[in-house]
């Protein structure tokens, strides 16, 4: 699927137990992890014995689970049962601490000896050097522990055992409502499991991600906490697409759609994706019809409908129709003529893109994305005559295309100049700086000024 001109834009999350990412979508990753300080930090061997919190956790539920069948009437015997499964799921990655180095997960692991480490490829065939325990597998980059996955848990799906045990206690106790921790258990158990949910996506285990996702969203819309969890929801649609469950995926994202989570605009263009791809082109432009009405600036939704009208040749003029719509609502939205203008960009009409572009600058003076994507699209022009210059063979005719060529990266020179110093987000600095960058270095032997410009940008580029 193409993507709509924009600068290279960076990603990050909040972290969690098990990972650093915030789950709506793939993230990045750099190189694997020191091996020999990982392998002589925690030293390759065999666990005599387990270890005393997972025996406590066995012996603890076991109780629990006996007094459950005797006393099953009782609210704090089903309380501390649920309690007993949240124990037992914590207790074989007691004292883990993502961020932690391979020499302090030894010192916290208290002489548990590894079995064995390898070298995996994770969601997005990110690299990770993962040290295998008898119970549970840790998961490094860089000698820094960025989540890990229990191998071998206490008992079989510890927390949803208790989220349905504290459901049980909530049920027969008559003074519920009014006591606050039933909330603060289930709160604990739903971000448990949802944590869970993304250290399996980063291990690359979408599947087991999806049904994960959706049990913190069943714990979410328990009696205890009665609400709807849409980023579960969401994040377990978007896992069973990955993994191929695209009925469950339809299904989640319907979920969304009729309790109003819509993520941007993001929920129609996955749902269309997954109906183009079974063939159902109609129920796919109507999907990202409901969606443009709703977001008429997301690009995931716009991208999906020139996708369409380029792919089918039926009603182009639709979308624009829509977007002067939105432009006669909103007549001060300079990112609608931005959108505008990059719709006529994908269409091939690249005078009426650049019209577009100034006129959202004309909106909106601080409008940033106006000018960039006047820059991008002439840089983008001088890429395409350049793939032609390097297949010509006739002399004449490829000079004329250097020619064209360097006409585009000159006028691709003031808006990328003008975008460099409108902005304080270092991440498009940074990116209008390679631009700037590449194009300075194809012309420094023209004068000193051009060489100066190109050793300013390289040296933003490169952090100096």
């Amino acid at each position: 699927m193409m993507t709509m001109a924009q600068p290279p834009m960076g990603g990050g999350g909040g972290g969690m137990r098990g990972g650093g990412m915030g789950p709506g979508g793939p993230m990045g990753g750099g190189p694997q992890g020191g091996g020999n300080t990982i392998t002589s930090a925690l030293g390759v061997g065999t666990n005599a014995s387990e270890v005393k919190a997972v025996v406590d956790a066995k012996k603890a539920l076991d109780k629990a689970i006996a007094a459950s069948q005797k006393k099953a009437d009782k609210a704090a015997t089903w309380t501390a049962l649920s309690d007993a499964y949240v124990k037992a799921y914590d207790a074989p990655a007691q004292n883990l601490l993502a961020g932690s180095t391979a020499t302090e997960v030894n010192m916290f692991l208290k002489g548990q000896k590894a079995t064995g480490i390898s070298n995996r490829k994770g969601a997005d065939d990110v690299e990770y050097e993962v040290v295998s325990y008898d119970n549970k597998d840790l998961y490094y980059q860089n000698d820094r522990l960025e989540f890990w996955l229990i191998t071998k848990p206490v008992v079989e799906n510890a927390l949803g055992k208790a989220a349905d045990a504290l459901e049980k206690a909530y049920s027969l106790d008559p003074k519920a409502a009014a006591n606050k921790a039933y909330a603060e258990k289930a709160n604990k158990i739903h971000e448990n499991i949802y944590q869970e949910a993304v250290s399996e996506y980063l291990a690359g285990n979408a599947a087991k991600a999806s049904e994960l996702f959706s049990q913190a969203a069943k714990v979410n819309a328990g009696k205890i906490l009665n609400g709807f969890d849409s980023m579960s929801v969401y994040n377990a649609a978007l896992m069973a697409n990955i993994a191929g469950d695209k009925a469950k995926a339809i299904e989640g994202y319907k979920e969304c759609i009729a309790k109003g989570y819509f993520n941007d605009g993001n929920v129609f263009s996955n749902l269309a994706d997954i109906y183009k791809g079974q063939g159902d082109e109609a129920t796919a432009l109507k999907t990202l019809e409901d969606g443009f009405a709703k977001f008429p600036n997301s690009q995931s939704v716009l991208v999906g409908l020139i996708n369409h009208y380029l792919t089918t040749g039926t009603e182009p003029d639709k979308l624009f129709s829509l977007l002067h719509d939105a432009q006669k609502n909103d007549p001060r939205n300079a990112s609608l003529y931005y959108v505008e203008g990059d719709a006529y960009k994908k269409l091939g009409d690249y005078d009426k893109a650049l019209e577009l572009f100034d006129k959202a600058s004309e909106v909106d003076p601080k409008y940033i994305y106006g000018v960039l994507n006047k820059g991008i699209l002439y840089y983008d022009r001088a890429v395409e005559v350049q793939e032609k210059a390097s297949l010509e063979m006739d002399d004449a005719k490829y000079a004329k295309l250097v020619d064209e060529l360097n006409g585009y990266l000159e006028k691709a020179i003031e808006p990328f100049e003008k975008a460099f110093n409108m902005s304080d987000d270092k991440t498009i600095k940074t990116a209008v700086a390679d631009y700037l960058k590449n194009i300075y270095f194809r012309f420094r032997d023209r004068s000193a000024d051009f060489q100066a410009a190109y050793d300013k940008y390289n040296n933003y580029v490169k952090g100096e």
